[in-house]
């Protein structure tokens, strides 16, 4: 099936390829028909000619740009990447801090979907304690942010973290721990929010 799919591909970029220089081939000639009337001076129609021919360059450049893009696709349908079983998926050692956005409803989160970057969209940071362990804490980085988990606490907090206090726009968070299991980072002991 991948074959058949990668002909296609092939063929349509063929297909576009020709078409693409038809239509720049046509565009010159007909350029050329006109010139007369558009140019004033030698001067001017010498500019629209090197002008033609730097957008010829660029054009040539695109089609040769959108080729390699699709047989780069082709060759890597035609040879996926070998899949490893979920078990032997274990986190980058290289790095000890990581982000999520917020837990599943069972509370865990999905090591697949780990942000290398604190963001907007993530509220929970990991630090490693072994390839299998590790503590997190709830982070933003706004008061918005904060805002958003607040309003949805059930969501962005409640699975992962306990806290006892009003909320309010001030918090610290003492740290929770989580292993993973078959992909997913399960919490054994929830974080603590203490809200200022």
């Amino acid at each position: 099936m991948s074959i058949v799919i990668s002909l296609i591909l092939f063929v349509a970029a063929i297909a576009y390829v020709e078409w693409r220089l038809k239509s720049v081939n046509r565009s010159n000639d007909e350029a050329d028909k006109h010139a007369d009337h558009h140019f004033a001076t030698k001067k001017d129609m010498k500019d629209y000619v090197e002008k033609t021919a730097k957008q010829r360059q660029i054009d040539l450049q695109n089609i040769d740009d959108r080729i390699a893009s699709i047989e780069q696709r082709i060759f890597f349908t035609d040879n996926p990447a070998p899949k490893r079983p979920v078990e032997q998926m274990q986190p980058e050692t290289k790095k000890d801090v990581f982000y999520f956005r917020w837990p599943a409803e069972d509370g865990s989160f999905n090591d697949a979907e780990r942000e290398m970057v604190a963001s907007e969209n993530t509220y929970y940071e990991f630090h490693l304690l072994s390839p299998t362990e590790a503590e997190f804490t709830f982070k933003t980085i706004s008061e918005t942010q904060l805002s958003k988990a607040n309003n949805s606490s059930k969501k962005y907090i409640e699975r992962a973290c306990t806290f006892s206090t009003a909320k309010s726009t001030r918090y610290s968070c003492q740290p929770g721990k989580a292993i993973l299991k078959n992909g997913r980072w399960a919490i054994t002991q929830k974080a603590v929010i203490e809200y200022q």
